[in-house]
């Protein structure tokens, strides 16, 4: 399984896979990182990505994208709807009042939710994230920006689900470019944090983050964001301008015209993009619509003239950010810049006068928080071991619990406040009597859109009626998510019991415990001296079996005389009553703007395998088609040329015309048809077209074989008849083997290009390049060990031999010695015998 990061833009979309070594950020099939976040509805099958960008001119009705926009929105939702007019496809609300977009595909109406379209965009990020390691991808982290809300929180993990992805954290954008951005740091404080400002200026949406750097973890002070504010909005700016101007000059609407305004609003992202680095550009587009080319110019003064009102959003932003961390610009160590429009000089140089540093752009602005998201499924992953570092995210918005407190008022506590750091939870005591219910609510924040229901879910606890009222525990918690929920509640019930305790001389253990209290004994005993009587009480409150070691202790002592009575063994115990706490789970009942249930996940999973499939199917079946259509051309071009002295005249023609009649078919009745029907069609043209280039593959391969088999022949000869002192140790039946195997190949050989020489080169070939390699083969396995047999090891020179005589004094010589050095060993032996047993004496 792999650890991956999608970084989901409403515009482009990012993959980043963590592995041992670092982080990679992967290429589509483009060889680009960044991915077009939107599909394609074609006549038989969808295009997503890269694919579908290359068919968005032309179809742009059925291309749905910025999906970001989309996800987890009402259609109410003024926000969408001014949104909804500039999109060149259809959205209606759907039964929930929710949103569904509506397309053609396979020539038929069809209706899709944002969150279906957004699991097609994940699932095809997916197969570029499988295609890059070659192993299926499950877990993965997601990025989501700040001001998501739990409905869009929960759309993205519906979208998901469906794609068959295990989102193990929706993780802000900003918070992963600030881990990114951390966790290689190796100069961070111990003590006093470094504060760092994170801008992002999006294609949809800007977001402002404060985050404190120390050794080993971040904490998000605050987010601020504009939702509504991004660089389509400067796009949106420039068509409208050039929409005017090309009303007045040429007299065309160019909104009322799809393509028209996709044409335009391309040519306004290039435009804003040139005069980021020139003075002015100008605008051209040929055929713009009713056969009309239009011209323009713009200069960086004009766009930013007509830019004032972003530039005045943004800096209300970016003052707030400062103002939520509680910061002053001063405190700021530095700030990053993200997002393709940060390019813009204008942007650059408002983020520079509010903070008062020059902002830096030492991350990827595109890859960063594909790269942050990874790294945070790294973290939660049990797969790879990342460094230590602890992620303290901010909450966006403050959450709030409703409940009726002891005296039936209702009352309203705030559970998470804003800014406060989440993950977390909370215990919640409330003292009932009968079943009740809580909600959990957002605080009051104008920044939450009017559309988004403040209600988060009520929550129904099944407790049993009582006479009276109980304690009640409840688990709240804001999850990795940024979710809120109940997650347990449990009643806490106390009980009375009867115990047996034991009597001593200070009564039973609660009395003896109280006379410790009150100070000195009746006997005059030391009130230090309590502990010591009041330790039968401390084994009576635990288990009972913890008298019987201390009475089996005493036994030992008294072994030599009559065994004890057990009533005697036993000391006297009393009955006392004691309190319990009884914990009981209860079952919660919950209506939330939770997620799809499991019946809804599993029917949206199924219509995206079954789409899949179908595309795959679909994508084989046109490269059957390609596959064909490609053999016609490259067979009949080098018919004539190439191939032309491999076939004959008549077998020629015959072939031509079957090419040209399969050619008029792909293009008529063969347009539309099966991926098996393509795969017979070419195997009917290989069966004829395939001899012909084999034996045009054999002649051009025969000649190197046969040289090759020619050399290695001779050489084996010339060998076997090597007179030189480094072959002289091989003998006459080797040499009779090599003269043997390799002259018979070369009279083989001779044989059939002879033989070869006789035919034409239309004719089938007699001696092939499988056929030499074979024969080169057995010669090489027959004479190969023969040539490599070393020479034999020349024999070492044995030392003389000493004269009998020598030999016999030399004996008699060493006899006496021999006997010296046995006695000697002998004596020490002897010596050595009471060392050995003076360890038994002590």
């Amino acid at each position: 399984m792999s650890v991956v990061g999608f970084d989901v833009g409403n515009d482009c979309s990012c993959v980043a896979v963590a592995r041992k070594r670092g982080i990679d950020v992967l290429m589509n099939k483009e060889s680009v990182r960044e991915t077009p976040t939107m599909v394609c509805f074609g006549d038989k099958m969808r295009f997503i990505g890269t694919d579908a960008a290359a068919k968005i001119s032309m179809n742009p009705k059925n291309t749905p994208h910025q999906l970001k926009r989309l996800l987890g929105k009402k259609f109410a939702d003024p926000a969408l709807q001014a949104d909804i007019a500039r999109l060149p496809f259809k959205v209606s609300e759907g039964p929930d009042g929710g949103v569904l977009v509506h397309v053609t595909f396979c020539n038929e109406p069809a209706a899709f939710t944002p969150e279906q379209l957004m699991a097609m965009v994940l699932t095809d990020l997916k197969k570029i994230a499988e295609g890059e390691t070659g192993i299926p991808v499950t877990d993965c982290a997601i990025s989501v920006p700040t001001f998501y809300t739990e409905a869009e929180r929960y759309a993205m993990l519906n979208a998901a689900g469906v794609a068959g992805l295990n989102c193990l954290r929706l993780v802000n954008e900003t918070t992963a470019t600030a881990l990114a951005y951390g966790i290689f740091k190796t100069d961070l404080p111990d003590t006093d944090p470094v504060h760092v400002g994170f801008v992002d200026v999006g294609h949809a949406h800007t977001q402002v983050s404060i985050v404190s750097f120390r050794k080993g973890g971040l904490a998000v002070r605050c987010h601020t964001w504009d939702r509504d504010l991004g660089g389509r909005d400067i796009d949106e700016l420039l068509f409208d301008h050039f929409c005017k101007e090309f009303q007045a000059r040429f007299k065309i609407d160019v909104r009322a015209n799809a393509k028209a305004s996709f044409k335009l609003r391309s040519q306004c992202q290039r435009l804003k993009k040139v005069l980021s680095a020139n003075a002015e550009s100008s605008l051209n587009i040929e055929c713009l619509m009713d056969d009309v080319d239009v011209k323009s110019e713009l200069n960086r003064e004009q766009l930013e003239e007509m830019i004032a009102p972003f530039l005045g959003r943004l800096q209300a932003v970016l003052r707030s950010a400062l103002e939520s961390s509680g910061l002053a610009a001063t405190d700021i160590s530095s700030v990053e810049v993200l997002g393709g429009s940060t390019r813009v000089p204008a942007v650059f140089n408002l983020v520079q006068e509010v903070f008062g540093l020059t902002p830096s752009r030492t991350l990827n602005a595109k890859e960063v928080v594909s790269r942050g998201a990874a790294l945070q499924c790294a973290m939660i992953s049990p797969l790879i071991k990342v460094r230590d570092f602890d992620v303290q995210d901010a909450v966006p918005y403050g959450v709030t619990l409703h409940y009726e407190n002891k005296d039936g008022e209702p009352k309203t506590d705030v559970l998470f406040a804003q800014h406060s750091f989440f993950p977390c939870k909370k215990m919640i005591t409330l003292f009932k009597a009968e079943p009740f219910q809580v909600e959990l609510a957002y605080a009051p924040d104008e920044r939450i859109p009017a559309a988004f229901a403040r209600s988060l879910g009520t929550y129904s606890v099944a407790l049993p009626k009582a006479s009276e009222k109980k304690k009640v525990k409840l688990q709240v918690s804001m999850n990795l998510h940024g979710l809120a929920a109940v997650d347990s509640a449990v009643l806490y019930e106390e009980e009375e019991y009867e115990e047996a305790v034991p009597v001593t001389a200070s009564g039973t253990p609660a009395q003896a415990a109280a006379a410790a209290a009150n100070g000195p004994t009746a006997n005059g005993a030391a009130a230090g001296e309590a502990p010591m009587e009041a330790e039968p009480a401390a084994a009576a409150e635990g288990d009972a079996a913890a008298e019987q070691p201390a009475a089996a202790a005493e036994q030992p002592a008294a072994a030599d005389g009559p065994a004890p009575m057990d009533t005697e063994a036993q000391p006297a115990t009393v009955m006392e009553k004691k309190v319990r706490v009884k914990k009981q789970p209860l079952t919660i009942t919950s209506t939330s703007v939770a997620g799809w249930s499991g019946a809804q996940l599993d029917e949206f999973f199924e219509k995206e395998g079954q789409m899949a499939a179908a595309d795959k199917l679909q994508e084989d079946t046109n490269e059957a088609k390609n596959a064909l259509e490609a053999y016609i051309y490259d067979l009949r071009n080098k018919l004539y040329e190439a191939l032309g002295q491999y076939v004959q005249e008549a077998d020629r023609e015959a072939l031509s015309a079957q090419l040209s009649s399969m050619e008029d078919w792909l293009y008529d009745e063969g347009e539309d048809e099966t991926k098996s029907v393509y795969v017979a069609k070419l195997a009917e043209l290989k069966a004829k077209g395939g001899p012909i280039q084999a034996r045009a593959a054999e002649d051009a391969t025969r000649p190197a074989a046969i040289e090759q088999l020619r050399r290695i022949a001779e050489q084996y000869i010339s060998l076997a008849d090597s007179s030189l002192p480094a072959h002289a140790h091989l003998e006459a039946a080797d040499r009779d083997t090599l003269r043997k195997e390799a002259g018979a190949a070369l009279e083989w050989l001779n044989e059939k290009v002879a033989l070869q020489a006789q035919l034409h080169k239309y004719d089938e070939p007699l001696l092939t390049t499988a056929d030499i390699t074979k024969k080169r083969d057995v010669v090489e396995r027959v004479c190969k060990p023969i040539a490599s047999k070393p020479p034999p090891k020349k024999e070492e020179k044995k030392p003389e031999q000493p004269a009998p005589a020598a030999a016999e004094a030399a004996e008699g010589a060493a006899e006496p010695a021999a006997a010296a050095a046995a006695g000697e060993e002998g004596a020490a032996a002897m010596d050595a015998e009471p060392a050995e047993a003076a360890p038994m004496e002590q």
